[in-house]
């Protein structure tokens, strides 16, 4: 094989030919011995530049080494010694950068693992629990924090659920810093006995309450940044920490407060309210709807919900519900409208 000498070419077609050079230049110095680099390039046909391409190529992948009897002389190294000197160094310092990046990766799950922790606990817009133990110290939480408003809607004492029951003592004292607070209850509360000796602590406090005909569901409200509301059937609670979710809650609560009438401790029973509450029960007897879903609209007991419904329709001479709500709407004891809101 001869290589005419003349100027090196560029690029990939210049780096293969000189591949090719070094190639046969090792296959030269492999039978020799001490061998001269230039004149196997003489040999080859090719100018001492290739040769000493050729040179720097082997040297770096260790398959040559200088002659022990004299500097200007090589010997050639077989592929296999070559690889124990530069590859075996090569894949030690892998493993041992493998094994260190184990060391770190292993190292920084720790902290990564208290970083979710404590980022959960402070930035998760929506943390869903059944956990009492976690439910009560959230509420603690926001209710301590709480320095301007707290909105409450919910049933009466007597069907409130345990997250209303350990808000009650935190709001009052909310109430007694100096927050501002707007608490919704449903009309039946008025004629409750528990529902009103708890009423008895909130004026005095500070706090306005006023109640409805309907209470569409429980919920509470601290300074318009944290909401805790229901979450499914297993008394799962959803905090959420979104300020956009807690505005839409208080507009909600502000449009009901609207058309709810004042509570005075001082007023005995029901205070007015009645005729409001016995035309909801004949609108929602109108439509249909089912015991269950009655008395959690208006916030009282089913069996408390039979009761008026008995006396209603002695009062209508009716034979059924259903028939109760339709004379009461056409006698105008309640507004056809109403019935669109079972």
């Amino acid at each position: 094989m001869h290589f005419v000498a003349q100027a090196p070419q560029q690029g990939a077609q210049w780096a293969a030919e000189l591949l090719e050079f070094a190639v046969a230049f090792y296959e030269r110095a492999i039978d020799r011995g001490e061998f001269d680099p230039l004149r196997i390039a003489e040999e080859l046909g090719a100018p001492p530049r290739y040769a000493e391409h050729a040179v720097g190529v082997l040297r770096e992948l260790r398959l040559v080494k200088p002659a022990e009897s004299r500097a200007d002389r090589l010997v050639a190294v077989s592929p296999e010694a070559a690889q124990m000197e530069l590859l075996v160094p090569l894949e030690r310092e892998i493993l041992d950068s493998r094994h260190r990046l184990a060391g770190f990766k292993g190292q920084l799950s720790a902290f990564a693992a208290a970083f979710e922790r404590q980022s959960r606990t402070r930035a998760e817009p929506v943390v869903i629990t059944g956990d009492q133990d976690e439910i009560e110290l959230r509420l603690l939480e926001a209710a301590q924090s709480c320095t301007t408003e707290v909105l409450v809607m919910q049933p009466c004492v007597a069907r409130e659920t345990r997250e209303l029951r350990l808000a009650r003592p935190l709001v009052l004292e909310a109430l007694r810093r100096g927050a501002h607070g707007r608490i919704l209850y449903p009309h039946t509360a008025r004629g409750d006995s528990g529902t009103r000796a708890h009423l008895g602590e909130l004026l005095p406090a500070g706090g306005r309450v006023r109640t409805t005909k309907e209470v569409s569901d429980r919920f509470l409200v601290f300074d318009r940044k944290t909401a805790f509301i229901p979450s499914g059937e297993d008394g799962e609670i959803a905090v959420v920490y979104e300020s956009t979710v807690a505005a839409f809650l208080a507009g909600l609560h502000a449009r009901i407060w609207e058309s709810a009438v004042d509570f005075d401790s001082g007023a005995a029973g029901y205070a007015g309210t009645m005729e409001e509450l016995k035309a909801t029960l004949l609108s929602l007897l109108a439509s249909g709807a089912k015991d269950e879903v009655i008395a959690r609209r208006v916030g009282m007991s089913e069996r408390t919900l039979r009761r008026h419904v008995a006396t209603i329709m002695q009062d209508l001479s009716a034979s059924s519900r259903f028939q109760a709500g339709v004379l009461a709407a056409r006698t105008g004891l309640v507004d056809l409208a109403l019935r669109s809101a079972a």
